[in-house]
């Protein structure tokens, strides 16, 4: 594992320093800025991933060459609200509820153009079954072995406990 502080070369067109130019497997940049994607890319070697934690505005000046040249796999996260996620990830079946027996109309059209009445009935949320995705758990004291079980062909997810 490096820091970028440590990569970093002014004088390279891409920003990053010989010795780290090409040389990673895998990125990740957290930083949302256009200069962080840069040194970013020139961090993985051809055909490496760039792991995206945040957007990044890049506007205009985007450089898509090193991308394509070095046939980088950019891998994306969405954005949203984490407080709303972890509900979701929290929700089990005894919390969702049925929907509701007499839904509140609403003055609206519907599909056809025939304006009247609305119901808000919705279908209640399901809860996630995440535990589906997860191969194998381990406690933070063997996260060695969690990262050698994730890098196998036949793991989908690592679950790490750090309470444990």
């Amino acid at each position: 594992r490096r820091f970028v502080s440590e990569c970093m070369d002014d004088t390279a067109f891409n920003g990053v320093s010989k010795e780290h130019a090409g040389k990673y497997d895998v990125v990740v940049d957290a930083t949302g800025s256009p200069a962080g994607l840069t040194i970013s890319s020139g961090l993985c070697r051809p055909m490496g991933t760039l792991v995206l934690k945040s957007t990044c505005a890049a506007g205009k000046e985007f450089n898509a060459a090193p991308f394509v040249i070095d046939e980088l796999r950019v891998v994306g996260s969405r954005c949203g609200p984490i407080d709303t996620a972890l509900e979701l990830l929290n929700l089990d079946a005894a919390d969702v509820a049925s929907p509701t027996a007499t839904p509140t109309p609403n003055q609206e059209t519907d599909r056809n153009g025939a304006s009247g009445p609305v119901s808000d009935e919705r279908e209640p949320i399901q809860p996630l079954r995440v535990e589906k995705y997860i191969t194998q758990t381990f406690p933070l004291s063997e996260a060695a072995d969690a990262i050698r079980c994730a890098a196998l062909k036949s793991t989908m997810k690592v679950q790490i406990i750090c309470s444990e």
